[in-house]
């Protein structure tokens, strides 16, 4: 694949056009279409973009003296997207999207259509090749919750070994995530007091608009069950871990040397505890998968709700399970009708 171009290498008419859209403005000043989205969104979309424009100066290094939407022809975006069959649908399409994006950000009045075109075309191509990340990973959120909660019940007094705190902390962890899949990022920033809050016998996770995707805030009260598992780690495990370390912690999550986990060290951990639980590995973020599916096999009426559970801001991302759903729902009433032709007496 093309090396992507570093921002400083950009012609100046792009670099102006990608600080534009994320331009944060004050008051009364114009802000840029996508101020809102968080710094890791932003680097992944220069990066993204930068490998467009690294391909250019390859390909057609003359057409980097046009401005971005006179330089994004359909002829030279499929062109560029021919240097990619060896990637996945879904990544060739992250790119172009990308570059379109970018393109209409400095140029709306442009026509667009044929653009949008080649999009529909990946985005169809993404739907039928499916995602291998996904493939035989995906387990149903009372199963990772049981899995979870296994090794958190083998723990209900004092721990005096690390290994044995780090077992529970990850317990804990994966029915957390089993039952209220936030993102990662959120999840392993939780802190005491702040975005988790315990109160008597109740415990509230509160995410701030930092803390979200969707710059929105979140709250939920964790579901009993749910609470005496974080209860017993937050009790023995973090407790343990805490008095290990130099210096008093607010956050939730410790690693064994008493210091908070970063989120790589946090993906990691919950991929090798899954991997030696359940015999695969699953992500922090397989999680929230899981959960829209439970939810669409489990009762295809219920489908509604992953919007709201997930925190999203739009229904796209929970079309595919309310399809899903409606074809699970349409595939019991085919089972019960044929059931009933069966038990019908012959005439």
């Amino acid at each position: 694949m093309t090396q992507s171009l570093c921002f400083r290498n950009w012609p100046a008419s792009d670099r102006d056009a990608f600080t534009a859209l994320f331009a944060k403005g004050g008051l009364l000043e114009d802000q840029g279409a996508l101020a809102h989205w968080c710094e890791a969104s932003r680097t992944l979309m220069a990066r993204q973009y930068g490998r467009w424009l690294g391909w250019v100066a390859q390909a057609e290094p003359d057409a980097l003296v046009l401005a971005p939407a006179q330089r994004a022809t359909p002829m030279r975006i499929r062109s560029w997207l021919s240097s990619m069959d060896h990637l996945a649908p879904a990544t060739k399409l992250g790119h172009a999207g990308t570059v379109v994006r970018l393109c209409r950000s400095v140029a709306q009045d442009h026509d667009w259509r044929t653009h949008q075109a080649i999009l529909a075309d990946l985005h169809r191509a993404t739907k039928r090749h499916g995602s291998p990340r996904k493939s035989g990973r995906i387990r149903s959120s009372n199963v990772l919750f049981e899995a979870g909660a296994n090794l958190v019940a083998e723990y209900s007094g004092p721990i005096t070994h690390p290994d044995d705190a780090v077992r529970l902390r990850d317990g804990a962890i994966i029915c957390l995530l089993a039952l209220m899949p936030m993102r990662r990022r959120a999840l392993s920033e939780l802190a005491l007091g702040s975005s988790l809050l315990v109160e008597d016998n109740q415990m509230t996770v509160c995410l701030d608009g930092s803390m979200t995707k969707n710059r929105q805030p979140w709250e939920a009260i964790v579901p009993d069950v749910l609470r005496d598992v974080l209860a017993t780690y937050l009790h023995w495990g973090r407790s343990m871990l805490l008095a290990r370390g130099s210096s008093d912690q607010d956050a939730v999550w410790l690693g064994r040397e008493g210091l908070p986990l970063g989120i790589n060290q946090f993906t990691r951990a919950i991929q090798n505890r899954t991997r030696q639980l359940l015999g695969v590995a699953i992500s922090p973020h397989l999680f929230r998968d899981a959960a829209a599916t439970t939810l669409a096999r489990h009762d295809p009426s219920s489908a509604r709700l992953i919007k709201s559970i997930l925190g999203h801001s739009t229904e796209r991302v929970a079309e595919g399970h309310y399809i899903r759903a409606d074809t699970i729902a349409a595939g019991r009433g085919l089972a019960c009708a044929l059931d009933a032709l069966r038990k019908e007496p012959l005439r």
